[in-house]
């Protein structure tokens, strides 16, 4: 395997768009939510061709989301870093990353989260029409066990990125 960059001189592309979703926790939370995302993608440096027609790559990952069950509303920010299969010369992407995120407000009607720092993992599949971007992403967001216990938030979202 050799790299396909090594300097931030070549990792130039980004990518913003926005993403809007729903709860799939089912029995674990009291409260039915809604989600919606804008979202700033930036390639890293470091990243490796492991096929003819294959990349494995990381990427700077923020995001700011409006969260809203029954009465309650509020937003969150998450930062953090993906790692990023990319298939067919990176028209299909699978992703992995992970995201500290600030819940200011963290009860949500008869849902309380325990504190503002939690923590988002996701999974998720992207179909890029360069520039345009198709995307569906399954995140989870809990506090880790730093606070007291909850069932934690788990989110179907679908996004529209552009890619530049």
């Amino acid at each position: 395997m050799s790299p396909i960059w090594s300097g931030a001189a070549t990792a130039t592309d980004m990518e913003v768009g926005v993403r809007g979703g729903a709860d799939g926790s089912g029995h674990n939370l009291e409260e039915s939510y809604v989600a919606a995302e804008i979202y700033f993608l930036k390639q890293l440096p470091w990243g490796t061709r492991i096929g003819e027609r294959t990349t494995l790559s990381s990427r700077f990952d923020m995001g700011v989301i409006y969260l809203e069950a029954r009465d309650d509303e509020s937003g969150m920010l998450a930062i953090g870093a993906d790692l990023v299969l990319g298939l067919w010369d990176d028209a299909m992407e699978f992703e992995i990353g992970f995201r500290p995120t600030w819940m200011p407000d963290h009860e949500y009607g008869k849902d309380d989260y325990g504190g503002w720092l939690q923590l988002t993992s996701h999974v998720g599949l992207a179909i890029n029409l360069q520039p345009v971007v198709f995307n569906y992403r399954f995140q989870h967001t809990s506090n880790g066990s730093m606070h007291n216990a909850n069932p934690g938030l788990n989110l179907h979202m679908v996004g529209l990125g552009y890619r530049f």
